[in-house]
């Protein structure tokens, strides 16, 4: 729009001129316009950016000579020279080109017109010269915020590379980590319970060649096995062992635990249902289960002051899902603002492909789904 309104500034005030010169100057009139239309079109596409600052000082200079030299409307093609201003280069119109452009437009009808066409020319002049720079300011501010959004999609981008790295990371380490596990479980069975079991086969195969006639020998090392095959329970019994986590381990993310704390704590009535087919689940989905659960049920004891609070867990072939409700207020969700708290649920959900869902009638319901699937727990 800003191109078609530089051209439309020079044709329509040489137009209007025209009516007022001989026809004899008109031909040369038409030619000095054409001329400055091909310097407009060289100035905004063929010349260098270095070189606009020099292309418009000339220019101003042709339509101060043409307006001095032929009168009429010709001073309003420094409008012209001003839109081109504001589109050189990356800079917005600056005051000092806005003074210059006016200088050149009183120059230009300096003892031509009367003083009322004159302060009519500036007040126009100076009310497009306002609105340019602010059009220039508000492109600049435009170019500004796309920076900033390329360099936020790109920062964007490099977290969510990130956040795949690290996930890929974690799931070779809990892989190496239960290599390891079997390594040492492999190592332990094979050196001390395996050695054991051979001799004691052994010991027992000789018993049995010698029961026929040496029965007292024989007697002897069956006594033998038998000590044997009891250290061989013993050192079962410590290898199994030694593989069952502490108590406080194993339930350190226990829902029955947290359950058990809040009743205990805050005198809530909690109850606790299981359907389908439980089963053992990753730890990391445990641990999902365990802070979502905590988060609901502190969210509705603190926003929607709660004393009843019901936790469903189903498992199915594919997914476990957990729904916590309680009886308490039913917040807004049409101008519902998530918070650090459900935020943080759903990015632990999505980590692992899940999904989370809350709302319906009362009671409110918090809904958890997580993948049992070994694909979606290391998504």
């Amino acid at each position: 729009m800003l191109v078609w309104l530089r051209y439309l500034l020079l044709i329509l005030p040489a137009l209007g001129t025209a009516y007022f010169i001989p026809l004899p100057e008109l031909g040369w009139l038409t030619f000095c316009v054409l001329l400055l239309l091909v310097w407009a079109q060289a100035r905004r596409s063929w010349l260098p950016e270095h070189m606009r600052g020099m292309a418009s000082l000339i220019e101003t200079l042709a339509i101060v000579w043409l307006g001095r030299t032929y009168g009429g409307l010709l001073f309003l093609c420094h409008l012209s020279g001003m839109v081109a201003s504001s589109r050189d280069g990356h800079e917005p119109l600056r005051l000092p080109q806005l003074a210059f452009h006016l200088v050149a437009l009183n120059a230009t009808l300096y003892g031509h017109t009367d003083l009322q066409l004159t302060l009519v020319a500036n007040l126009c002049a100076l009310t497009i010269g306002g609105l340019l720079l602010r059009l220039s300011d508000a492109g600049r501010q435009t170019r500004d915020l796309e920076q900033v959004y390329d360099q936020l999609r790109h920062k964007a981008y490099e977290l969510d590379a990130a956040r795949n790295r690290l996930l890929e990371y974690a799931g070779r380490v809990e892989q190496l980590a239960q290599a390891e596990e079997r390594t040492r479980i492999a190592r332990d069975i094979h050196d001390d319970l395996g050695h054991k079991l051979i001799r004691s086969k052994m010991m027992l195969e000789a018993a049995i060649r010698l029961m026929p006639d040496r029965q007292a020998e024989a007697l002897k090392l069956t006594g033998q096995v038998r000590d044997h095959l009891t250290e061989s329970m013993d050192t079962l019994r410590h290898t199994v062992r030694r593989l069952k986590p502490a108590d406080e381990e194993l339930h350190s993310f226990s829902i029955r635990r947290l359950i058990d704390s809040l009743a205990a704590d805050r005198g809530l009535a909690v109850s606790h249902h299981i359907s389908g087919l439980p089963r053992p689940i990753y730890p990391s989905l445990e641990i999902i289960l365990y802070r979502n659960a905590q988060e609901a049920v502190t969210n509705a004891i603190r926003h929607g002051g709660a004393t009843e609070i019901d936790l469903h867990l189903h498992y199915d072939n594919e997914r476990v899902v957990m729904t916590v409700s309680n009886n308490g207020k039913l917040p807004d969700l049409a101008n519902l603002r998530k918070g650090l708290g459900l935020s943080g649920m759903e990015e632990r959900v999505r980590l692992v492909g899940g999904e989370l869902t809350f709302g319906g009638e009362h009671p409110f319901r918090i809904i958890t789904i997580l993948p049992l699937s070994q694909e979606g727990s290391l998504h």
